[in-house]
């Protein structure tokens, strides 16, 4: 059977090879399948020519062939090429780093100029530079005088106060000792509200041993000092001596205490310079780590 089949095929593809030579013989066979043979395009080019096929549009199937094979890039190479990151992205990190750089610029001044302010006003004060402290006002020419008598083992002294401001309150602090002061023998105080320009007041100590001293000090009512009396005694008279102090000056007091820096006009918020505080040593380490910060480089 598989004879009777094989010689079916090759009867049926001889009688079509001898239909196509007809075909070719009377011009009737379709120019494609002229360029797909290349035997019948042979024969045709015997019979017409190749210059009559070239007019009517017939090509032969090597010209075919040749415009259908892909032209290959002889300089094909097998480096991979990464795409090129987008502008936008890089913008971005760019604008990002700029900010980052100001804020740690910014961070690092903050802490240069806190050392600066808090070491200036330690070591010189810093109402020599800006001036913010403001002077209190004179008290007037107060008077605070003391003189002491001794009778035995008594011990009496006399305070007398002149030019007072009617309505003020003052006060008087004394401490009495003997034996060269080595022994403190009474303290006391008196406070008044003045309703003329004058006041005297007298204290009497017991004392023992010689020679015996004492020291009394004149305050107004906010508890500033205005005057100091001191005086001694042995077995012949001394006169005492009395030293009216001046009031507290912003020349003498430059320094701004910071835990009062909210009552900077106060004569009392400010200090000599030199007295470092516990709040002026909690800030210098502040500002140094916001210093040192300020110049650390954030790791990427």
């Amino acid at each position: 059977m598989g004879f009777i089949h094989q010689g079916v095929r090759l009867e049926t593809k001889l009688m079509n090879e001898a239909q196509k030579l007809r075909d070719l013989l009377d011009g009737s066979m379709d120019p494609s399948e002229l360029e797909s043979y290349k035997e019948y395009y042979k024969l045709a080019e015997r019979i017409y020519g190749r210059e009559a096929l070239d007019e009517i549009g017939i090509s032969s199937p090597q010209d075919v062939e040749e415009n259908l094979t892909p032209v290959l890039n002889s300089e094909f190479t097998h480096d991979v090429i990464l795409p090129e990151p987008k502008p936008e992205i890089e913008e971005n990190e760019i604008q990002q780093n700029n900010i980052k750089s100001k804020r740690r610029k910014f961070v690092f001044l903050v802490g240069i100029i806190g050392l600066i302010l808090i070491s200036t006003n330690v070591a010189v004060g810093i109402d020599s530079i800006v001036g913010l402290c403001e002077d209190e006002e004179p008290m007037g020419n107060i008077e605070f005088k003391a003189q002491h008598q001794v009778n035995g083992n008594s011990l009496t002294i006399f305070w007398t106060v002149t030019n007072t401001t009617i309505g003020n309150q003052y006060s008087i602090t004394w401490d009495v000792s003997q034996n060269g002061s080595q022994e403190l023998v009474s303290s006391g105080q008196i406070n008044w509200t003045a309703n003329g320009e004058s006041f005297s007041h007298s204290n009497m100590t017991t004392v023992q041993i010689e020679p015996y001293a004492y020291s009394s000090t004149l305050l107004d009512q906010n508890g500033t000092v205005i005057a100091t009396v001191s005086g001694s005694h042995t077995s012949s008279d001394i006169n005492t001596m009395s030293t009216i102090e001046s009031s507290k000056l912003c020349e003498d007091n430059p320094k701004l205490k910071l835990g009062e820096i909210m009552n900077y006009e106060d004569i009392n918020s400010w200090g000599p310079e030199g007295e470092g505080e516990i709040i002026d040593g909690m800030l210098l380490m502040l500002f140094t780590f916001v210093t040192l910060f300020g110049l650390t480089k954030k790791k990427k």
